[in-house]
């Protein structure tokens, strides 16, 4: 015979369930949002941080990484992605291998996230490039709704699309 308690339990663990299942689905659609947000023609910046926390940070890291580049805040991720229109005025982003850890340090409303991305763009106009890394992602949930809470951006090759990455593993791009 099944009881209340028994049936509240059951309850209680399918509510988990669906809640990790809708929260991994949520983290794995912030990550595409992202992608078109950077990929955005206009309006790039304000597209991007509302993806973020209020206090959410974007970091350039690795032996290619970008330390100057990074932002904290909605105005300075505003600012910083408002200024890849000019530097890169078409990307295509692609995301994959996604990782996602739910419920970090025993905290529900938290997560963390590994995904790898490629992306092709036109730097400065006219010189078309390949650009790959992996993104290291912190995730919290607010008011009901997952944002990225600190984005670290591991970039494993900026590269001409005529000479590739074997020749030139990292082409500044200011």
């Amino acid at each position: 015979m099944t009881t209340t308690t028994d049936l509240a339990a059951l309850v209680a663990t399918l509510a988990a369930k669906v809640d990790a299942l809708e929260s991994e689905r949520a983290i794995e659609q912030l990550m595409v949002d992202y992608m078109a947000a950077t990929d955005a023609e206009s309006g790039k910046g304000a597209k991007v941080a509302v993806l973020f926390t209020e206090d959410g940070s974007w970091e350039s890291i690795g032996p290619h990484g970008n330390p100057g580049w990074a932002a904290t805040g909605h105005e300075a991720l505003t600012r910083k992605f408002d200024r890849n229109v000019e530097r890169m005025p078409f990307s295509a982003h692609f995301v994959t291998n996604t990782a996602i850890q739910l419920g970090v340090d025993g905290d529900p409303d938290r997560a963390t996230g590994q995904f790898m991305y490629f992306q092709a763009c036109t730097y400065r106009g006219d010189r078309p490039l390949w650009i790959a890394g992996k993104y290291h992602n912190d995730f919290r949930r607010v008011d009901g709704t997952w944002l990225l809470s600190y984005m670290r951006v591991h970039n494993f090759f900026t590269t001409p699309f005529d000479q590739g990455w074997v020749k030139v593993p990292h082409l500044q791009t200011p």
